[in-house]
């Protein structure tokens, strides 16, 4: 039978470390947690306020870097492309400043700038009628251009058409002109079914092309290291479309901002850029949106021209960020 004085003595001890713990805890100990937290509150403050202004001065370094570089732009493309005859198309992916920024530094370099071309979704549609009509107006298109089918697997023959009413050449760099009465007629078939919108009449015939696009948006929006198939595919079909174009016109250049990681999107920029596929010999820049990248656009072109190509911009995959010309 436990004792008596053992619960006393027991009860004695609790209670002396009760009044120990709240000694100390109001005491010394109390201090130095509490000089210990405010040291760390006071130690994040001044880590915050060095990474604000780390990112302000970042911010005003970058704002910097581009006024000069859209100061110096005229200066760097002036008269590059002088006397020449360049077509912009546009991709339903593209934003409309970055069309009209690229026209605008085109025509600083001394090109002569047709009227835009836009392709519409419908070119890219996988539903069964769009697919038909898209058939049935390239064979009616070619017909009218006067020019044999020669599409290469993964492409269509609306992209042939295409190509031959843009450069109005009837095959690669040295085909046969096509009469501006036929380019008129195919224009009009492709206009007429949805497949592009533009001017009334076909775009004057163009030595240089640029092909300005964006990510293709994946069908879900949750995050994904694994791209897409649906977008994929809509980009390998601008890819195929802007190889064509290359095959007929002296310089073709395809100019799209990268897709981000981890959402599944596709960028026709990283295709073409893959090796192996339909663009092979297409140049690609891949900052569109900014003066540095509207450079590297028109001195892309001088280089397709003078018969070289590269990919170039800020993405890991570019040669460098801009041409370096002869």
């Amino acid at each position: 039978m436990i004792d008596f004085r053992y619960h006393l003595v027991s009860l004695a001890a609790v209670l002396i470390a009760l009044s120990i713990g709240i000694v100390l805890g109001a005491g010394p100990l109390n201090d130095n947690i509490g000089s210990t937290l405010s040291g760390e509150v006071t130690k994040l403050r001044k880590e915050k306020e060095a990474l604000r202004q780390q990112a302000n001065e970042q911010r005003r370094q970058l704002e910097g870097h581009d006024a000069y570089d859209e100061q110096t732009l005229p200066t760097v493309v002036g008269d590059r492309l002088a006397d020449r005859d360049v077509t912009v198309v546009a991709l339903p992916q593209a934003p409309d400043e970055d069309v009209e920024g690229v026209r605008e530094t085109l025509e600083t370099a001394g090109a002569t700038v047709a009227d835009t071309v836009e392709v519409s979704e419908a070119w890219a549609s996988t539903a069964d009628d769009a697919t038909t009509t898209r058939s049935d107006v390239g064979d009616t298109a070619l017909d009218q251009l006067g020019v044999d089918s020669a599409v290469p697997d993964g492409a269509q023959r609306i992209d042939q058409a295409l190509a031959v009413v843009l450069t109005g050449r009837s095959a690669a760099q040295d085909g046969d002109a096509v009469p501006q009465a036929r380019r008129e007629q195919a224009w009009t078939s492709l206009h007429d079914e949805g497949l592009v919108d533009g001017p009334d009449e076909a775009p004057a015939a163009a030595d240089l092309v640029v092909v300005l696009g964006g990510p293709v948006a994946a069908e879900t929006t949750e995050e994904t290291d694994t791209v897409d198939r649906a977008a994929e595919r809509e980009a390998n079909i601008w890819v195929a479309l802007t190889h064509l174009i290359e095959t007929h016109a002296d310089g073709t250049v395809l100019a799209s901002a990268d897709a981000e990681a981890d959402t599944g999107d596709a960028s026709p920029l990283t295709v073409a850029r893959t090796q192996g596929n339909l663009a092979e010999g297409v140049s690609t820049v891949d900052v569109p949106s900014i003066p540095m990248g509207r450079a590297a656009i028109v001195l892309a072109l001088v280089q397709q021209d003078e018969g070289g190509s590269g990919h170039y911009g800020l993405g890991q995959s570019a040669d460098g960020p801009v041409p370096v010309l002869q």
